[in-house]
C-alpha cells in the first residue's frame, strides 16, 4: 500500500480542504440521505412541476459532487435551463431561503463529519 504523504503535501495538493469534503467530493453521497434532507420540499403539494425540478437538480448535484461549494453553480447549467432561485420562489422567498439553508447544512456537515 503507497504512503498518505505529508499533511504539508495534503496542503499543497487540497489547500484547506476538510478530509470529510473531499471524501465527499470523490465518493458522492447517498442519494437517500440527501432525499431525506430535501424530503420537506420533495414531499410539500404546494411545490410547482419547476421548483421541484430545481430541488431535484440540487439533489442529483449533492449526491453527485458531495455537496455545494459554492453557490454561483445554481446560476449554471442545468439549473439555469429551469431557471433561477429568485425566479422560481419569487412569490415564496421563504421557502428559497429554507432551501438554501438545507444546502449550507449539508455543506457544513460535511466540514464536521472529518
Amino acid at each position: 500500500m503507497g504512503e498518505l504523504g505529508t499533511k504539508k503535501e495534503y496542503e499543497q495538493e487540497y489547500g484547506d480542504t476538510p478530509i470529510g469534503r473531499l471524501v465527499r467530493r470523490i465518493v458522492g453521497v447517498e442519494r437517500s440521505a440527501v432525499n431525506e434532507a430535501f424530503s420537506e420540499f420533495l414531499t410539500e403539494q404546494r411545490l410547482n412541476v419547476n421548483q421541484i425540478r430545481f430541488v431535484n437538480l440540487i439533489v442529483d448535484y449533492i449526491v453527485a459532487n458531495g455537496n455545494i461549494d459554492d453557490n454561483a453553480v445554481l446560476m449554471q447549467e442545468p439549473f439555469r435551463s429551469v431557471g433561477s432561485i429568485t425566479s422560481l420562489f419569487k412569490e415564496d422567498m421563504g421557502t428559497a431561503k429554507r432551501i438554501m439553508d438545507v444546502v449550507a447544512e449539508i455543506k457544513q456537515n460535511s466540514e464536521e463529519t472529518a
